[in-house]
This record gives C-alpha cells, structure tokens and sequence, in this order.
C-alpha cells in the first residue's frame, strides 16, 4: 500500500510516472548495503537499495566500481531492488552504483549508494543459482541437519560428545509419545476482540507443544535411535496437520494472527525429512502436497507486502529460512528452485533487517535471541546440504559478541524491547542452545566461557537442548577473555554497553545505552537515547513498563512503548513518537579508554519537532561512576522532565539535588546539575491501569516499579543536565571527589590502583566543549579526549 502511494504521488503534471530514488529511507523500508564504509571478510557483498518506483515500474543496473575508476561487475535488468554478483571480487576498495531504468531502456536516475571495502583473502560466497544448489541435495532422507552418510558417525556420539543434548531429546521425547494430533483451531469463532485474543495466544502456545515439541522431538528421536514408536507418534501429529485446511485458521494469511501457521512451518519439513521412511507413497503425497501449499502461501505473502522492499514486519522475518528448509526437504518438487531462490535473495541482501552488520539486533536481546535460534536449522542445513555457508557473513559472524556485551549472564532483565523483563535465568536454555552453537561453529572458548556461567531459575546450569544441541559435538572448553575491551559499540542498531570488567560479570557495572537508527518500531519501544544500569546482574536503572498481558493491549501500546515508561527525557511531558525512521536516533560517538568507556547519541529527530538537538553523553569511569550529560534544545521555551525507573523507591533529597537507588547490596547515589534547578518527584502508579481491555486476564498484574522524575521549573530554549552517579558495592568507599570549580562547571576526579581519571563537565552554553576527560594510568601513560 505505501509503495503504490509513493508511486502515486510521483505522477508528474504529464500523468507520467517519475522514476527516482528517495533521498532517505522509505518507511518500513529496506536498508542499504553494505553500509556505507563497511569492511567485508567475504566476497562478494549481498547488494540491497530502495526503489527508485513501484514494483514493475523500473529495472535497475547495478555498477561495482574499485578504486582505480574501473567498472568491475555490472548487473542489469534486475526486477528487484536487492542482487548478489555471482562472482568473487577481489580485496580492495569499492564505490557501488545503481541506474534506474523505464520500460523503454532509457536511464531516469543514477545514484552512488554507497562505498566499502573487502578486506584480503576474503572468505568467496558469490550467488550460486537454487537449481545448482538443489541438484547437491543429497537424493535421500533424511537430508536436513542429519544427511544420512552422517548419521552413523552422530550416532556413535550419543554417549560421548553429544550425550548432554541426546539425554535431553529423549526426556521430551519421552513426554510426548503417544500424544494424538490436535483438531483444527476454531477460536476465530469467538466475537469479542479481546477474547478472542487471549485466545489466539492460548490456541498458538498449545500447538506448539504439539509441533515443536512433540512432533519435533519424537521425529528426532526416532532418527537417533530407529524407536519406530517415536516416529509413529510424529507420523500421527503430522499427518494430522494435512488434514488442515491450508488457507484456513492456521494460514500465514488468516486475519486473527499466523502463529499457528509459523509453528507448522517451522517443524512441518524437518519432521517429514526426518520420519520420511515411514511414510507409505499415499502418506508421502499428503505431507509434500501440504509442505508445498504452504510454502506457496509464504511467497504469495511475501510478494503481497513486498518484503524485499518494505521487510520491516518482524514475523515476515521467520520466512527466508523456512523457505530454505521447504526447498531442501522437497528438492525434487518443481517450485523448490523459486523458494529457495526467494530466500536466498533475501537472506543474502535484506535479511535479517533487523540485524546491525556488527551483530546487533535492533529489537532487543530477547527478541534477537529468540529469532537467531529459529536461523540455526535453516542455515545449518543449507550449509550441510549444499555447501553455501552463510555463517560466513558479517552479522551472524559476529552476533554472539551482542549478547556477551549487551546483557549480563546472571542478569535480571535482558534489555530494552517487549520481553526485556524477563530475567536471564529465564531464557537460559535458548541462550545456552544459541551461543554454545556458535561457541563451536567460531571455535571460541570465550563464548563458551559467558556459556558457562549462565543458571536458570533453580540455580543450576541450564539444560542443553536437543536442537541445537545435537548439531555439533561439545569439544570447546571454557576460557575466561583476557583481550575483550570492556566496552563495545553496535552500531547498525544504535547500542553500545560500558564495563567496568566484563571479564567479572558477578561484581561488574554496566551501563547499556540505546539510540538506534530505527526507532520506535515492531517489538522496539520509544527509548532513543535511553539506559540500563546493572551491577553484578542485579539492576539498578530499567524500563518502566513491560508487555502485559500481550502485544498491543492498551498497558503495553499506551504506557509500556512509550517514552514515558524509559529512562529518557520528556519535552512538556511529551515523549518520542512511533513509526520508525526517519524519526528516530543514532550513535554519533563512542571511545573506549583503559579507565574511560564514553558514547554519545542524538535522538532529537525522534520528537518530530519538539527538539532540535539532543545530545546524550554518557561515560563510566570505572569501576563505579557513570556521569550522564544531556544537551537539549528545542525550536522554543520548552519544559524539561529527566526519568529513571527502578524495582525500588528512590530516596529524594530535594535541597541537594540527589537522589539514591538500593538493590540488594548494592547502592547507586546520584547528584545532578542543570543550567537551573530540577524539582524532583516519584510514584509507584501505572499511568495506565494493567487490566484495560482485559479485566478477565488470569494472569499476575506486572510488579509495581518506581518512577523518578527531574522537572526543569521553568520553560528554556536549551537546558543541559549533568548527572553523576556513583555504585557502591557491599559499603565500599569510592575514592572520589565532585567539586564545583567554576560557574556550570563540575569536576569529578577518581583514583583507583594508582590511576587518576579527570573529568570536567561545562554546562554553559558558552563553552565550546561539553565535556573533558583525562586519564593519567599507573603507568604514566595519558589517555584524554574532549567532545564538543
């Protein structure tokens, strides 16, 4: 719809259409890439622009350009606005290039998009066309994860080095034999919105204890052992699912939610690859004719909304990879090279769009999390199938480092975005399923390493499940990072995390910082320019709202996203807007020092014209002091109101301008500073009662937080706050000193093992530097920067 709009409003007094490229990105659209400056380890890149018209109304040239000036791979006639070159360029630098063509060959726009750099010896991934690929498919079954020439040496492994991973499957295998096929979901039959809601989300948990559970693991199980009743239990489950009316309730398309489609499309392949031997011609027919509907069904969706284009629906995200998976369980069928082809193209440009090139994931840890355990199969049986390893590429060769960073092991929320509140004991299955993986695919002890300390709720170390635990045998050893920074950025999706020790997780502070180039879109919330504090898992600063009691009610949509719910700024009590880019913020700076972790954001584009200028500077001098420095402007006299929540009441010290947070053991006191004096205030109230829209809800109402508030008391044009905090652990005294030198001027000066750190904040908007650090080490070396 917005892509026929666009097109619409092109229409030029002639009624012809204009051909051009849009100088920002659309809304809901595409990134480019590579992104601008990018150093690539594998050749050549997965090439993705926006659209210059609506689909079908241009082609595109794509010119790759070195160096030296000359045109070293030129593709033209492309239908889509994404294309990988079938062959490897060599390492050097790169400008790329596109033309928009019309229908009568003639050139309507050109646009340089970007530059980048590949890096020597890069690691060769050019396009391989879907046919060559699926004539390697093996010819028999099973060929997905476990290929049948393989099986035999996994087996021999069941009691060795995967033992901890098959004991798992055949505990849930177990559980579930026997279990007969569900009937057909009917709550679409329930009027009441919200009723039928809560039962959307009640029928798609169930089916998934039968088709990711119990058809999944019972299959598994009869592959490892040959247990014919385990793979008569998935038989029944799966033949039962061919009884569904494919474009019924269960459709991708149906329009009361698609969960229960994407859980049948996440199992249906591997199960019927996996149990395909039991399965008579007749059974076999059923089970490939319901696989291909319904990977049809993906592409008709897929094509609907034109994701290659506009891929920003978070569930369309899950696509590419079943439709790898479909393409390789029915290699023989005559539409597996257009499914493979799809999500190859995808995979390869777009996907995942929600992924940073540096390895972050713009909807949160939990989110992240849970989508990069969903690509394990689909790319690991491509991998194994065809010998494409798509591994290779930036982002999932660096995603682990996200979540070594971004998140504490032992932490007790995982961080910003819906499901940020759920402790990390929580999810400490599918984290250590998810980064053990890697660990052995990256062959990184230090990942193991942050594996390793992670408990789940009854305190031990959490279980490793059978997928993706099987796919790889335990051979890494743990081993604590002796190199690692303490400080990391991510910045394709707008995050960065400051240590004191991220070798020490247990009596580490970190502070986690957000201003990303998407915004408040999907199952992200309105925190540009926000922060977490947690010191030794154990949190400190956090979101004010969660997700309660599902996506879209009135407590999560009007509260929970909002900024108002973030540790943020309010402009006459105005927050960030929803929708995304171009409203949104950006990491402009970022520096890790020996004793100094520093970045900055600008997240002013966010208010849609409330602000002109928002400049968040935050700097942990370790190990216990975090200073926060908020430069704001605003087109007129505005109010503004500086918010930090927390699991516990602050107390307030009115005069001096301080508040305190207490969390077990450990005590955060804070001091701020502005170009006038901030009334302090707090409440435990939910601005939007938690039961709206569903006072039936079962489920317990979200604990009552703490909600802090900083109030400029009258309206400027600019405002700057300094806030400087301190974190005592367990009654330690911090050697610290905050003085008041100069008019808007605060010094804070820090020793620790024979190091003196310096930093001065000006508030007068008269200097032409914010912010002064220097850093004399133990060592006598200097370490400074300013930052204007």
């Amino acid at each position: 719809m917005f892509l026929l709009l666009m097109a619409s409003l092109l229409i030029t007094a002639s009624g012809k259409l204009e051909i051009a490229f849009p100088d920002t990105r659309p809304q809901g659209g595409n990134f480019v890439r590579p992104e601008a400056y990018q150093i690539l380890s594998v050749s050549p890149p997965g090439f993705s622009w926006w659209r210059a018209a609506a689909s079908g109304e241009a082609t595109y040239c794509l010119h790759v350009i070195s160096a030296d000036g000359d045109t070293i791979y030129s593709s033209s006639g492309l239908q889509d606005n994404n294309h990988v070159p079938d062959v490897v360029l060599p390492a050097g630098k790169y400008t790329w290039i596109v033309e928009a063509i019309d229908h009568n060959g003639q050139k309507k726009d050109s646009r340089v998009f970007g530059s980048f750099e590949i890096a020597d010896d890069p690691a060769g991934n050019p396009w391989i066309s879907a046919d060559k690929l699926l004539s390697k498919v093996p010819r028999g079954h099973p060929r997905l994860l476990f290929p049948q020439d393989q099986l035999d040496e996994i087996r021999n492994t069941l009691k060795t080095s995967r033992k901890e991973a098959f004991t798992d499957l055949m505990r849930r295998a177990e559980i579930h034999l026997g279990k007969n096929a569900p009937p057909e979901p009917d709550y679409d039959r329930i009027e009441d919105h919200f009723e039928r809601r809560l039962a959307y989300k009640v029928c798609f948990g169930n089916m998934r204890q039968y088709h990711l559970e119990a058809m999944m693991h019972t299959a598994l199980a009869y592959l490892m052992t040959g247990r014919k009743e385990f793979g008569e239990t998935a038989k029944t489950i799966l033949m039962g699912a061919t009884e569904w009316d494919p474009e019924g309730i269960s459709s991708i398309l149906a329009p009361y939610g698609d969960e229960v489609g994407l859980g049948l499309l996440r199992s249906e392949a591997l199960t019927y690859d996996w149990i395909h031997d039991l399965l008579n011609d007749s059974e076999q027919k059923r089970v490939e004719e319901m696989i291909a509907a319904r990977a049809d069904q993906m592409i008709r969706r897929l094509r609907l909304q034109n994701y290659l284009s506009k891929p920003q629906s978070s569930h369309h995200g899950r696509m590419p990879g079943y439709l790898v998976e479909h393409a390789l369980a029915l290699a023989e069928h005559p539409r597996a090279a257009e499914w493979l082809d799809f999500g190859l193209k995808a995979m390869l440009t777009i996907h995942p769009h929600w992924a940073g090139q540096d390895g972050g994931w713009a909807q949160g840890l939990a989110y992240g999390s849970a989508y990069n355990t969903m690509f394990i199969t689909p790319l690991e049986s491509l991998r194994i199938a065809t010998g494409m390893n798509v591994w290779q590429r930036s982002f999932f060769d660096k995603s682990p480092y996200f979540y070594l960073y971004c998140m504490s092991p032992m932490g007790e929320i995982m961080g910003f975005g819906d499901s940020y509140h759920f402790p990390v004991a929580g999810r400490a299955e599918q984290l250590r399923g998810l980064l053990q993986f890697h660990a052995e695919r990256m062959d990184s002890p230090e990942v193991q390493w942050w594996v390793n300390l992670l408990k789940d709720r009854d305190g031990e170390f959490p279980v490793l499940r059978a997928i993706p635990g099987l796919i790889h045998p335990q051979r890494i050893q743990p081993e604590t990072p002796s190199n690692f920074p303490n400080d990391a950025v991510f910045r394709g999706v707008g995050w960065a995390a400051l240590h004191s020790n991220i070798a020490s997780p247990e009596e580490d502070l970190m502070i986690v910082f957000k201003s990303s180039p998407y915004g408040g879109i999907s199952h992200s919330y309105d925190d540009q320019n926000s922060f977490e504090i947690l010191c030794g898992g154990k949190v400190l600063a956090r979101p004010g709202g969660i997700r309660w009691p599902q996506s879209g009610s009135p407590f999560h949509h009007q509260y929970s996203q909002q900024t108002r719910a973030q540790n943020a700024i309010l402009i006459n009590g105005e927050g960030q807007v929803r929708g995304g880019a171009p409203k949104s913020g950006r990491i402009v700076d970022f520096e890790s020092l020996d004793q100094v972790g520093y970045v900055c954001g600008e997240a002013a584009p966010a208010y849609d014209g409330l602000l002109t200028r928002w400049r968040r500077h935050v700097i942990l001098i370790r190990p216990s002091i975090i200073c926060i420095i908020d430069d704001l402007e605003a087109p007129g006299p505005s109010e503004y109101q500086w918010l930090m929540h927390a699991n516990h009441q602050f107390v307030i010290e009115q005069d001096r301008q301080s508040f305190t947070q207490q969390r077990e053991g450990y005590v955060l006191k804070a001091r701020m500073y502005g170009t006038g004096d901030l009334k302090f205030s707090q409440s435990d109230d939910w601005p939007v009662d938690p039961k709206t829209g569903y006072p039936e809800s079962l489920e317990n109402e979200p604990a009552k937080l703490w909600h802090f508030k900083a109030s400029s008391y009258a309206p400027a044009k600019r405002f700057r706050i300094a806030t400087v905090m301190t974190v005592e652990q367990s009654g330690e005294r911090i050697d610290a000193t905050i003085t008041t030198p100069g008019d808007e001027t605060i010094q804070v000066a820090f020793r620790s093992d024979g190091t003196q750190t310096e930093i001065k904040i000006h508030l007068s908007f008269e200097s032409d530097n914010i912010l002064e650090v220097n850093s004399v080490l133990s060592n006598g070396k200097i370490q400074a920067f300013v930052k204007p």
